[in-house]
């Protein structure tokens, strides 16, 4: 876990049901799709992944190539409706050159957690921008390895923008800073096993 990411063991979880419902249209299905997909392996793999299977997820969606050693995240995919509510395009960079600071660091924690405790990993921000306006960023973090022995080679991700103070949800949000301060963050896997909230300082 980066410096800049500490714990806070005071902020409750995201709000999963006790069936594991996250209670989200793009988040729910796909879990169980990737859930579906991995049968009885522990982790599906990039080939069991259909965008035939899921067009309706496809623009919310994206994928990240799992390099190194040194370990570096590359953004391979970045559905259409993430690209529009980030105001860029960040597929085909890698994550140190695409995010900047303390978020960076974030995201970094989050798909590092996914990767070494190979499951799926749910993390919700909260970004305050003042003047009564804040995003909350519900994100999903699935891995995928080529077999239960072989490691993450993959994130298959999504992202829930839940914006009620701004005008619309398809408002870009470039102009709104994606460094501005998180007012609260927690990592989850989606069964509990690996649980830590987090804050930034």
């Amino acid at each position: 876990m980066s410096a800049a990411v500490q714990s806070n063991p005071g902020f409750p979880p995201p709000s999963a049901t006790a069936e594991g419902q996250l209670g989200d249209a793009v988040l729910d299905p796909l879990l169980a799709y990737w859930t579906i997909k991995r049968d009885r392996r522990t982790l599906p793999s990039r080939a069991d992944i259909d965008p035939v299977d899921i067009p309706e997820l496809l623009q919310h969606i994206g994928l990240i190539d799992v390099e190194g050693p040194p370990r570096r995240y590359r953004y391979r995919l970045v559905g259409s409706y993430m690209q529009t509510m980030f105001g860029e395009n960040y597929q085909g960079k890698y994550l140190d050159a695409a995010k900047h600071g303390r978020y960076r660091d974030f995201l970094n924690d989050l798909y590092t957690a996914a990767v070494e405790h190979r499951r799926p990993m749910l993390s919700e921000a909260i970004f305050d921008y003042g003047a009564e306006r804040t995003v909350t960023i519900r994100r999903l973090i699935l891995p995928l390895a080529e077999s239960d022995q072989a490691p993450v080679n993959m994130l298959l991700f999504a992202n829930a923008f839940i914006a009620p103070n701004l005008p619309g949800t398809a408002t870009p949000m470039l102009h709104l800073r994606m460094d501005a301060p998180f007012q609260a963050v927690f990592l989850s896997s989606i069964d509990k096993a690996v649980c830590r909230p987090l804050t930034v300082d």
